[in-house]
């Protein structure tokens, strides 16, 4: 089968007998008895009474057979609630009591059982939680703690999102490094064009050893949701803002400018998990005064929900108050928690 959304769905196809639960055939032969939970253009999660849910790639399934009624999302946005897929030379005609049948192509498929907030019904919440400890005794004693959460509301017309980042270090007893950050954002996305969007931001940012007592950040933007699949994710944002800084000894300081967003996340390799996370400021009055966070990174899976990950984050500072370096390096070993 061929077509953008050709996943084997071809699938769902319901064989001239019916089956007392959904059949799944893998391309090796193998065939799994039990419930089709969801599909997508990647993977199908399975449910199986000896290893429970499972998923699948979909380049490893021959197809799927389906005994009970299933919610399809279409390429256009369409949704058939709780229908009877049936098979009609080479087609599928969706079957509902109190409307004329629908005939379609495989093609046309989205999402099959999808989560309840991409088709309007209510919120899915998911996010993440990471610390890195470092703990070394030598010539010099260091040790370092790093904590960072991301928590994110998600419905079908809006996003919640609120990001903190704690970095702590030390060196013989003697604290080197405090700097934490507070983002909170609110995305609005638009009905007859769900993958752009607009919304606003406040950001708190503090950093004791760069005499930075608190950086206030707020105002709107507009963004573009590239992809949110298993597969990858990427958004974009672009707006301005009002930045407040107020220092401990050089004098404090107020401007305009342009932020930017870059988030990318990526499972192309499977059971890993690849990120990208870029955001920046850029100052009206001082060009040469730009704030540029990048952090690039990798997640791989433990077990219910624990990963474990490595990461390197570059935070330059082009207005960094006289005697404290522009640009901040770290690299981090983190332990985490998602949902």
């Amino acid at each position: 089968m061929t077509g953008r959304y050709a996943f084997v769905l071809v699938l769902f196809l319901l064989s001239a007998g019916r089956v007392a639960a959904d059949e799944l055939l893998m391309k090796n032969g193998s065939r799994l008895v039990g419930t089709l939970v969801s599909a997508s253009q990647s993977d199908v999660v399975f449910d199986t009474p000896f290893a429970g849910q499972i998923k699948i790639k979909q380049a490893n399934i021959e197809r799927i057979v389906a005994d009970h009624k299933v919610t399809l999302m279409m390429s256009d946005g369409t949704v058939f609630r709780e229908k009877q897929i049936v098979s009609r030379d080479q087609r599928l005609l969706v079957m509902g009591a109190d409307q004329q049948p629908v005939m379609f192509d495989v093609e046309d498929i989205k999402l099959v059982n999808p989560e309840p907030w991409r088709i309007g019904d209510g919120y899915k919440w998911f996010g993440q939680v990471n610390s890195a400890v470092l703990s070394d005794r030598g010539n010099t004693d260091t040790d370092q703690l790093d904590v960072d959460l991301e928590s994110i509301w998600r419905s079908l017309e809006d996003r919640y999102t609120v990001r903190l980042l704690w970095e702590l270090d030390s060196a013989d007893g003697v604290e080197n490094k405090d700097t934490s950050t507070l983002r909170s954002k609110y995305d609005r996305f638009r009905v007859e064009n769900p993958d752009n969007y607009f919304g606003g931001q406040v950001a708190l940012e503090r950093d004791k050893f760069a005499d930075l007592k608190l950086r206030t950040t707020i105002g709107p933007y507009l963004g573009r949701q590239f992809f949110e699949t298993e597969l990858l994710t990427l958004h974009a944002e672009l707006g301005v803002v009002f930045v407040e800084e107020d220092f401990d000894l050089a004098p404090d300081d107020d401007f305009w400018g342009s932020n930017w967003e870059v988030r990318l996340i990526s499972d192309i390799i499977p059971d890993t998990q690849l990120y990208v996370n870029a955001d920046g400021i850029v100052n009206y009055d001082h060009v040469d005064r730009q704030l540029v966070t990048t952090t690039l990174g990798i997640s791989l899976p433990v077990i219910y929900g624990l990963k474990a990950g490595a990461e390197v984050r570059y935070k330059y500072n082009g207005g960094a108050s006289e005697g404290v370096d522009d640009l901040d390096e770290s690299y981090n070993i983190k332990f985490g928690y998602t949902w």
